[in-house]
């Protein structure tokens, strides 16, 4: 079972963002659903196992988004650095992952070179910037890749050569979902994370041995008026989906534990969320309204 501790270990940077992208933010609504914008999937690697997208130029018209980043200054430190603003100037992110990597690929305004980067090298008639581990490089003025060197350079082989890899299974689950949520994301076949990295995560590793038993999944989210989530795993069996079902009510019962009775906010919050089982599916629906949203975005403020 996940426990607190598993959940306080830190997780490596590399599957990190899948990882909560998968359990953390969903939603559904019966709206019209829309394609993976062609002008970005065309990068996406063969062995992605996670696909993720975050809407900006929907995101950033939301209340939650404006109120962040009006109270982050990291933010405003960042554009006025920069003079990049995401609200602005970025439009779609994916983001693809094998278990082990990351390979950003956006769509938006850029301006073709990366300010301040400690490394710059050519491929293939691309600018590759950042340093020897992570990459950044603006195809053209309007889409983007960032990531492993290696894996910046694989996507703009497979670009090349005219090869179009993304998994069709992948493919159909995300071209199924709501058009206009703000987050989404979905999983096919995760095959885990090698022994390394296992031992990096420690207890939190028993999250990998969880998701083995999620054969496909699917989210997203939408914060136009609060948070509003749901996400559906698919098990290899009931009896897996009774096992990852047990373990995230046992994970909702130990942090709700945790709260302050101070926290009324809080535990108002842990309210909206519910697990539930339906033969091999868990489904689990955050439902927060804009008020408490409002409050506890307050709260980390201070």
């Amino acid at each position: 079972m996940i426990t607190m501790e598993s959940i306080s270990h830190r997780i490596p940077q590399r599957i990190a963002s899948p990882l909560c992208l998968c359990l953390l933010l969903t939603a559904c609504s019966l709206i019209p659903h829309g394609a993976v914008d062609s002008g970005l999937a065309v990068f996406i690697p063969p062995d992605t196992q996670v696909l993720a997208g975050i809407r900006f130029d929907q995101l950033s018209a939301t209340p939650l988004y404006r109120k962040l980043a009006a109270r982050s200054p990291a933010f405003h430190e960042f554009r006025e650095q920069s003079g990049f603003d995401p609200a602005r100037d970025l439009h779609e992110v994916l983001l693809a992952s094998d278990g082990k990597s990351i390979l950003a690929i956006a769509q938006g305004a850029f301006p073709l070179k990366l300010p301040g980067a400690l490394y710059s090298s050519p491929y293939k008639g691309y600018t590759l910037s950042g340093d020897e581990l992570v990459a950044v490089t603006f195809l053209d003025k309007g889409r983007a890749l960032a990531g492993p060197v290696a894996v910046v350079r694989a996507a703009i082989d497979q670009y090349q050569s005219g090869r179009r890899g993304a998994p069709r299974d992948l493919m159909a689950r995300a071209e199924a979902l709501p058009r206009d949520a703000q987050i989404w994301a979905v999983m096919q076949g995760w095959s885990g994370v090698s022994p390394e990295t296992l031992r990096e995560m420690g207890n939190a590793a028993n999250l990998d041995r969880v998701l083995r038993a999620v054969e496909s999944a699917s989210l997203t989210a939408d914060l136009r008026s609060g948070v509003h989530a749901a996400f559906t795993g698919d098990c290899r069996t009931p009896q897996d989906a009774k096992t990852l079902s047990e373990s995230l009510q046992g994970l909702l019962g130990l942090v709700r534990a945790s709260v302050p009775a101070k926290r009324p906010d809080m535990l108002r919050a842990f309210a909206g969320i519910r697990v539930t089982q339906d033969a091999r599916a868990v489904k689990v629906n955050v439902d927060i309204p804009q008020d408490l949203a409002d409050k506890l975005v307050d709260e980390l403020a201070h």
